[in-house]
């Protein structure tokens, strides 16, 4: 019979990551409206030939504007986080996501109402994707938290895959609705998270660096709910030896410290690198605008092949997720991403005849998109994150990893911003490809020196790595805590956690 371990960890990540879901459906419900004829002659202008477009500065600037509020959004999360704990942000995030959704909603021709309700739902979306991750990390068990961290790229294909179907079915309609309805699907995942906050539980490391001691074992025996023996004190004594180590350092955590501090700015450049090489290597020229780039180079039905992509993407991500303590990250990253260097790297070469893209170099070129888009997912798309999140250990955590996500929202801004200049002003068309494709090598380095393998490890020991200045290539070799530390008294506990024991 299949059984699940850690059911209700499970369930409260699945929770967290609707903020996954946010991130996911704007990229691609918003390049599929801005390829509607309505929307473009609502919010565009009439050219010299009497014909309504949107110009690439235009498209920069509108489908931009949503991660500058992202990386605000990002930042401020951290001391929220700190003061507001993790369900705190939550709620705040939420009503800031449905402030920016209805002010995009209610107009019908303003550009200045639809750049204003991107840039405060990117904040919103920004607080989401700074503290999901971080509510994960800490909520689940050791056992299984490399597949839970992986769930937010999965919810996140899932909520890609919602918005092509949505936006293939309203594209025939010429009437407002067709922007309309896909704008306001979003309000859907904000409201599923205030209906169910209540019932969710807070951070067990946040409550108890609060000194709310009872609420954490609540907590805590809230998360494992299905075993009715388990104790909450065991764990509760790591994490207070975690937290009391913490506090001892409380005076040097600052966010200078993350750039004076050799050590934390080791753990930055991991944290925030990860991220920043998950975005270079031109993913998001397919993602935020995929459906005009397939009707850019001739496609039939770009709104369905924009579904058929992310239909794909999805079970790539969800085998992804299945082999994740299976296979080690460092090959499987070095590997895809030679992958998706080729690939790039050949929609560029096709690019090179001048004049359009004929119909066959166009189906070739879509052929080669899929296949990074596949090497993409089953390796950069759920480890980023993941590997994001495991880095930022120790006293400045909220720190590093909201500047992490900061980080992420700039890549993912310069690249946005950027694409409409290079595809279109300055005529590179698919020769796009040669830019991320040296993009990719960057990527490569960083797998190289940075990538270590953390699988089954705990924050602990990774945060030990990082003060002993172990080689990220050498951490799979490193003895575990059992077998090093046991003189020590720490051992950890069959349910992933961790306990201490008197000696």
């Amino acid at each position: 019979m299949l059984s699940i371990q850690h059911p209700w960890a499970w369930t409260f990540c699945a929770f967290a990551a609707l903020g996954a879901c946010l991130y996911g459906y704007d990229g691609v419900y918003f390049t599929g409206v801005s390829a509607m004829d309505v929307f473009i002659r609502h919010f565009g202008t009439v050219n010299s030939e009497g014909v309504h477009e949107i110009s690439p500065s235009q498209l920069s600037i509108m489908t931009s504007m949503i991660n500058i509020g992202e990386l605000v959004g990002s930042l401020v999360a951290a001391p929220m986080n700190d003061y507001l704990g993790r369900k705190g942000v939550f709620l705040v995030a939420s009503i800031i996501v449905i402030v920016g959704v209805v002010l995009q909603v209610v107009t019908d021709s303003s550009r200045a109402l639809i750049m204003a309700g991107r840039l405060i739902l990117g904040i919103g979306v920004g607080n989401f994707s700074a503290t999901s991750p971080l509510y994960i990390g800490e909520v689940a068990p050791t056992a299984i938290r490399g597949p839970m961290l992986m769930c937010w790229q999965l919810v996140l294909s899932c909520s890609q895959i919602v918005a092509a179907v949505i936006n293939r079915g309203m594209e025939s309609n010429q009437t407002t609705a067709a922007y309309r309805v896909p704008m306001s699907v979003q309000l859907l995942f904000p409201l599923l998270m205030l209906m169910f906050l209540w019932w969710v539980p807070e951070s067990p490391r946040w409550l108890l660096r609060r000194k709310r001691d009872t609420k954490a074992a609540a907590a805590l025996t809230l998360i494992h709910r299905e075993d009715p023996t388990y104790d909450p004190a065991p764990d509760m004594d790591i994490l207070r030896v975690d937290l009391e180590r913490e506090h001892a350092l409380a005076s040097t955590s600052t966010w200078g410290s993350l750039f004076s501090d050799p050590v934390e700015r080791r753990k930055l450049i991991f944290s925030a690198g990860a991220l920043v090489a998950q975005q270079i290597n031109g993913i998001q020229w397919f993602y935020y605008f995929g459906t005009v780039f397939s009707k850019a180079i001739g496609i039939a039905d770009p709104f369905l092949m924009t579904v058929i992509v992310f239909v794909i993407q999805v079970v790539v991500v969800f085998a992804a997720v299945l082999c994740a303590n299976r296979l080690p990250r460092r090959p499987l990253l070095l590997v895809c991403t030679g992958i998706m260097t080729v690939s790039i790297f050949v929609v560029g070469c096709l690019g090179i005849p001048s004049g359009p893209v004929s119909p066959t170099f166009g189906k070739v070129i879509i052929s080669f998109v899929i296949l990074e888009i596949t090497a993409f997912n089953f390796s950069w798309g759920p480890l980023g994150w993941t590997i994001a999140a495991e880095m930022a250990v120790g006293r400045n955590r909220n720190k590093i990893y909201a500047i992490a996500v900061g980080a992420f929202w700039v890549t993912v801004w310069v690249t946005v911003f950027t694409l409409p200049y290079l595809y279109y002003t300055a005529g590179l068309g698919p020769k796009t490809g040669f830019v991320y494709t040296g993009l990719c090598f960057v990527s490569l380095a960083y797998v190289y020196f940075c990538v270590g393998e953390v699988t089954g490890r705990s924050m602990e020991e990774i945060n030990d790595f990082f003060a002993r200045g172990v080689p990220a290539r050498e951490w799979a070799s490193q003895p575990k805590i059992e077998e090093a530390g046991a003189a020590d008294g720490v051992v950890y506990s069959e349910k992933g956690g961790s306990s201490v024991e008197e000696r």
